[in-house]
This record gives structure tokens, sequence and C-alpha cells, in this order.
């Protein structure tokens, strides 16, 4: 983020979690804020800003490494349908 953005006033809040890329820390945002009726009421500004740090969080966690431990995704799925026998999701994947 350049020195004049943090310097602008924005009608929106932004805030850092701590997942970073070469460009340093990937902005965060709060829930949009909503009219009375529900509508979304969002800046062109803010919704460039949210389109921009949800790309590059994208991009990001997809170069995290695979290290899940082998066979957590079926014991997942295992575990997951067994404590849902009305609704199982992953029959047959495992």
């Amino acid at each position: 983020m350049s020195s004049d953005a943090k310097s602008e006033p924005q009608d929106f809040e932004i805030h850092y979690d701590g997942l970073r890329d070469e460009q340093g820390l990937i902005p965060a945002f709060g829930p949009v804020r909503l009219d009375d009726q529900g509508r979304i009421i969002m800046s062109e500004e803010e919704r460039r800003a949210r389109m921009a740090a949800g790309i590059r969080a994208l991009k990001a966690m997809n170069r995290l490494p695979d290290d899940d431990p082998p066979g957590i995704e079926e014991e997942f799925m295992r575990n997951y349908d067994e404590n849902h026998p009305h609704r199982p999701q992953f029959r047959g994947y495992y």
C-alpha cells in the first residue's frame, strides 16, 4: 500500500489479519454496509479495494504448501458423515 493511500480518508474500514504476499500485508475488510432495505452500500473505491485484496489473498493462499498429513481429507469426510448420518455429504469419496 502506498503512503498516499494511507493518508487519504476512506469511507470503509480496512484491517490486516496477517496474510502477506510480495506486496506486503493484504488488507482485510469487515462486513459490507447495508441500507434499510438490505442493499449493499459500497463506493467504487471500496469495491475496487475489496476485489484487489481478494485476488491477492487467493493468489497468496494458492502458494501455501499442501502439507496436510496423508489421509486427513478422508478422515475429515468420514468423521463428518458419521456425525451427520441423516445427511452424509461425502459417501463414496473415502
